[in-house]
């Protein structure tokens, strides 16, 4: 092992800290919010693009199916958090619309995952670590 390449020790450490960080992060909002870690994602989505998305474009970001989507879309909406509505351009379109009590449920999620992660990550680097890991993270993304 202290022979191994540091691309594959560095991959294996990011995803070793992301898994776990993603445990904990998916209990304490089930814990404290009442709702998942896809569900708060779903709602940040929405939230960061007007207030609504097509459910395609929903299952996409989140890289769900269409009906993981579909069961994700019906569980915000049986708690209020989101409401359908046909689009007004083509009525074969389903958008999803957060609801005001969406937003609120959004802002107490966000809170509790910023505590976490002040806690797990930020309080552990630098600012300077933060950009230089940042700017990795950036590049593999856009790269794909």
């Amino acid at each position: 092992m202290g022979n191994e390449p540091a691309w594959r020790k560095s991959a294996n450490y990011l995803l070793h800290f992301a898994f776990s960080l993603k445990a904990e992060l998916e209990t304490a909002l089930t814990d404290e919010i009442g709702i998942g870690l896809a569900d708060h994602e779903a709602l940040i989505n929405l939230k960061h693009h007007d207030g609504s998305l097509r459910m395609t474009d929903i299952a996409d970001r989140l890289i769900l199916s269409r009906g993981g989507t579909t069961k994700l879309v019906d569980r915000l909406e049986t708690a209020g958090l989101v409401a359908r509505a046909a689009a007004p351009d083509d009525r074969r379109v389903t958008m999803v619309k957060i609801t005001a009590m969406g937003r609120g449920v959004v802002a107490r999620s966000r809170a509790v995952l910023d505590q976490i992660i002040q806690e797990r990550w930020s309080s552990k680097i630098s600012d300077a670590d933060a950009r230089a890991v940042l700017a990795v993270l950036e590049r593999v993304h856009k790269e794909g």
